[in-house]
């Protein structure tokens, strides 16, 4: 029994590494208006400009699918709704991850 709960005490602090970035790590976010929208294809975002209410502006680019598609994000430069973007800066660049009205 002592036994058990040592290696599963081992396996505790090895696993947890802190040095290792967790898909969560070092995420930050914004909110703004969309100011403009550069689609990589129908269903991706290549770039995206977003300026928040303080007049800062962001141009994030992705790796992939963001949670929208291009038309949906330029449905809000449109009616000048705001949306939240989930980021992290990698390379010297903001790449987000994720979109969110």
């Amino acid at each position: 029994m002592v036994a058990v709960a040592l290696v599963a005490l081992f396996l505790a602090a090895t696993g947890c590494d802190s040095s290792s970035e967790g898909p969560n790590e070092g995420l930050r976010q914004v909110r703004g208006h969309v100011v403009e929208v550069v689609a990589r294809s129908i269903t991706e975002v290549e770039t995206l400009r977003v300026r928040d209410e303080g007049g800062g502006e962001y141009v994030f680019v992705t790796e992939g699918f963001v949670g929208f598609t291009p038309s949906h994000l330029k449905e809000h430069a449109l009616f000048g709704q705001t949306v939240l973007v989930t980021y992290r800066e990698k390379g010297g660049r903001l790449v987000a991850v994720r979109t969110e009205d």
